[in-house]
């Protein structure tokens, strides 16, 4: 493209006056020079634009151009010696932005602006820095203009009035951009999409043969954004000189006082010094008070009651000197929590005094603990749940006070610490099941003995008496089983024993002790009955086993048969069924040594008719009889044909050898009424 190429503006433009194409190309290169750093997309299309082709600057003054192109005639195009531009070119350069080469200003930071930011500009004037700030900025404002607008030749006031432009021919080509290693194209995959422009009302635009509508630069829009980027540089530097500053009081005053959001034992701590965190303490613990949470209720022990005091161990004073000062910025928010363990003593007696009279060791607020245990009823066992009680376990309470005096505690749970007294044996104790279960095998036993009109019961409640069971382990001996049935011996033996016996009279007379009549248990076989009934949980009535057996159990075991006879009377009286069947006088034996007639009950061993009793060659003497009825030995009742009297004292002088002699008449009835086993009582 010719230098000479010029185009024009009308009057109606925003500028309000022509310039040629040389100013134009001038002020895009200082343009350029303020935005060398900004990337730009358009910088891609700058490449494949012709030899000296003015760039697009913005696809908004472009727009506004395109409108205002009727309004300059067509040979003034001609006259200019336009230049042909490619269409297409010219739509590139529509939708592109302008890549500028490197400017004079490094110190900025790469910043895009695009129409909005362009926009945004006019907007600033009113937020403009005041003060100082605003001097620095102004004063950086016009050296920055100067050195933009060195070598720009300034319009005079004639070619302002005439309405040309302020470049001649002589003024030098405008150089071609020099694209550098920042501003090549990007790839399209990297560029972003562009909003959508739209047209400024007020622009006006040239319009170029051949389609191609080159867009004239703003020099308002240029010096507003030149008073942005100043101002957001000054108020960068003002940021920095500003903040040192602030970072250094900040340093400082952190060297001494803790951070913001630093919090100490659960107390605030922001911006304080070591000595009044440390008074913080002493008041702290002044007003300390540990709180008790028991079972029953709630207890406290406070500073005044123990003697509880600050001690200053140097703890705090590491805080700070462990505080990095210099970043103290990250500390604007949030919370750091430090626990320390504040330095304190008390004193011990009065720890245990006040311990000694809290309500949780008085006695009528304490309840023991109990195991679990057997519960018997009607001898059947089960097991009785344990009771926990609320008794405090002094010595694991004192250590938990303790404690929490040493850390600073404000409380603590005695439940959760476990400072009581525990039951030590539990309802699923496998050893308390085991014994309930040896228990209830022991207690099942019922079964009976029956003695005539008594019963002897074994049961758990003669069981019981006997189980030893010393917390661990159940047994049963069954030596008590001997003792139980030897006693029952004592109780209802009566053979070979003496005996209250009621006599003819009525009177009550005791009979000696002797003779083979009565009942007598066999005792081996009953120990081991009722040890198997025992051990085997045996249930109704047992069999006795006598050695012995006497008529029954009634009139002292005699029943209502027997025979009386009385020495002493020399009389005899027969009972059959309670009914006398005689009674008659008698001869007993002789009361010598040899001869008398023994005192006692004695079965009937034997029944014999015909009978001769002695033998010449023992007793010397043989006398038949008719009717034999011994009942000790050789000792008996029969008939005594021989004697002609009976009764009185015959016995005294001419008495029998023992035996019972009956008149013979009345001998026959008594053998009638008498069996084998029959008692004699004789006294």
């Amino acid at each position: 493209m010719d230098n000479e190429r010029r185009g024009s503006i009308s009057e109606g433009s925003k500028w309000g006056k022509d310039y040629s194409y040389e100013d134009i190309m001038s002020k895009d290169e200082a343009y350029k020079a303020v935005y060398a750093d900004v990337p730009d997309q358009g910088k891609a299309d700058a490449d494949d634009a012709p030899e000296n082709e003015m760039n697009v600057v913005n696809a908004e003054d472009a727009a506004d151009a395109e409108e205002e192109d009727t309004s300059e005639p067509a040979d003034e195009v001609d006259e200019a010696g336009a230049e042909e531009v490619d269409s297409e070119n010219a739509v590139d350069a529509d939708e592109a932005d302008v890549s500028d080469p490197a400017g004079e200003i490094e110190d900025a930071d790469e910043e895009k602006v695009d129409p909005e930011d362009a926009a945004d500009a006019e907007d600033t004037d009113a937020s403009e820095p005041e003060g100082e700030a605003d001097d620095v900025f102004n004063d950086w404002v016009e050296d920055f203009s100067e050195e933009v607008n060195d070598g720009e030749p300034e319009l005079t006031e004639e070619q302002e009035s005439s309405g040309e432009p302020g470049l001649t021919e002589e003024s030098e080509t405008p150089e071609e951009p020099v694209q550098t290693e920042a501003s090549e194209p990007a790839d399209e995959s990297d560029q972003t999409e562009e909003p959508e422009q739209t047209e400024e009302p007020g622009s006006t635009v040239e319009p170029v043969p051949g389609g191609e509508d080159p867009v004239p630069i703003d020099p308002e829009k240029l010096k507003k954004r030149r008073m942005l980027i100043g101002g957001i540089a000054g108020l960068c530097v003002v940021a920095l000189i500003a903040g040192s500053q602030i970072h250094k009081h900040y340093k400082e005053f952190y060297t001494t006082h803790f951070f913001n959001g630093t919090v100490i034992n659960g107390e605030d701590a922001s911006k304080k010094t070591v000595e009044e965190v440390k008074d913080d303490i002493k008041l702290n613990v002044s007003h300390y008070a540990l709180k008790i949470k028991e079972l029953d209720r709630n207890e406290k022990i406070t500073a005044q009651d123990v003697g509880l005091e600050y001690v200053d161990d140097g703890k705090i004073d590491e805080l700070m000197e462990e505080q990095e000062e210099g970043k103290w910025f990250l500390h604007l928010s949030g919370t750091t929590e430090f626990d320390v363990n504040a330095g304190t003593k008390y004193n011990e007696e009065k720890v245990t005094a006040t311990i000694a009279g809290l309500e949780c060791f008085k006695e009528e607020n304490v309840t023991k603990p109990q195991n679990a245990t057997l519960k018997d009823e009607n001898n059947v066992f089960s097991i009785q749940d344990e009771v926990e009680g609320n008794e405090v376990n002094l010595e694991k309470f004192t250590a938990a006070v303790k404690e929490a005096l040493d850390k600073g505690s404000t409380g603590i749970d005695i439940v959760k610490n476990d400072c009581y007294n525990h039951p030590t044996i539990y309802r699923d104790n496998e050893t308390l099941k085991a014994r309930m279960d040896k228990w209830n095998e022991y207690m099942r036993v019922n079964v009976t003995y029956t003695f005539g009109d008594n019963v002897e019961v074994v049961n758990g409640d003669t069981v019981k008496p006997n189980v030893v069971d010393d917390g661990a382990t159940v047994d049963l001996p069954t030596d008590w089983i001997r003792s139980l049935v030897y006693g029952w011996g004592q109780k209802y033996d009566t053979f070979g024993l003496a005996r209250e016996f009621t006599t003819h009279s009525g009177e009550t007379v005791m009979v000696e002790e002797g003779g083979d009549y009565g009942w007598c248990i066999d005792k081996d076989v009953t120990i081991a009955d009722v040890t198997d009934a025992v051990l085997t949980g045996a249930q109704g009535e047992r069999p006795v086993t006598f050695l012995y057996s006497a008529m029954g159990w009634d009139n002292g075991d005699l029943t209502g048969t027997y025979v009386e006879v009385s020495i002493g009377e020399q009389h005899l009286w027969c009972y059959k069924d309670y009914e006398l069947v005689m009674d008659t006088d008698v001869v007993t034996g002789l009361p010598t040594t040899e001869r008398g007639t023994t005192p006692g009950t004695f079965a009937v061993d034997a029944k014999k008719e015909d009978a001769v009793l002695g033998s010449l060659d023992v007793q010397g003497y043989e006398s038949p009889v008719h009717f034999w009825a011994p009942f000790n030995g050789g000792q008996g009742l029969h008939d005594a044909p021989w004697r002609g009297d009976f009764g009185g004292d015959i016995y005294l002088g001419n008495g029998s050898h023992g035996c019972v002699n009956i008149p013979p008449e009345n001998m026959e009835a008594i053998y009638n009424a008498i069996d084998i086993g029959t008692a004699v009582v004789i006294y």
